[in-house]
């Protein structure tokens, strides 16, 4: 065996042999930062339902302008940027969502005209187990002064 060969299983033996704390480090880290941004913003993340696919890499967010998360509750649309700051919005003064002709990773960009004066665009998280975005789209038209795209489903 080579040098690069014994390296190479050396590394791989102690990332076996460390998974456990490897797992639990990342848990942890992750419980943390939830934690600071409770105490920051009085938010409870595991209440509020994500409808957001999340934050893209690469710079596609930059030029899509994808720079939020978004999770909402009975009565709030929360936006949440990439400095952690909350913007919260009532989901009566949502005007309109509707879908773009952007599609990325088979996912439909979506608009969401707040007043008629503040948009945003979203990837939705919509899979076959987690229908959140269908359900934030029900909650929206309970209001009779909101436009929704006719075709939401695909």
């Amino acid at each position: 065996m080579t040098f690069k060969n014994i390296l190479l299983f050396l590394l791989f033996s102690l990332l076996i042999y460390n998974i456990k704390r490897i797992i639990f480090y990342i848990r942890n880290y992750n419980e943390i930062k939830e934690i600071h941004f409770k105490k920051r913003t009085k938010l409870d993340l595991t209440k509020l339902t994500k409808i957001s696919n999340g934050r893209f890499v690469f710079g596609l967010a930059e030029y899509l302008r994808f720079k939020s998360e978004f999770y909402y509750d009975k009565e709030y649309l929360y936006v949440i940027n990439t400095k952690n700051q909350v913007v919260k919005h009532k989901i009566s003064e949502i005007t309109e969502v509707s879908k773009t002709s952007i599609i990325i990773n088979d996912r439909r960009v979506w608009k969401i005209i707040i007043n008629e004066k503040i948009i945003y665009k979203l990837t939705n998280n919509d899979t076959l187990s987690n229908n959140n975005f269908n359900y934030f789209l029900d909650k929206v038209n309970e209001n009779i002064n909101s436009t929704i795209d006719s075709n939401w489903l695909w």
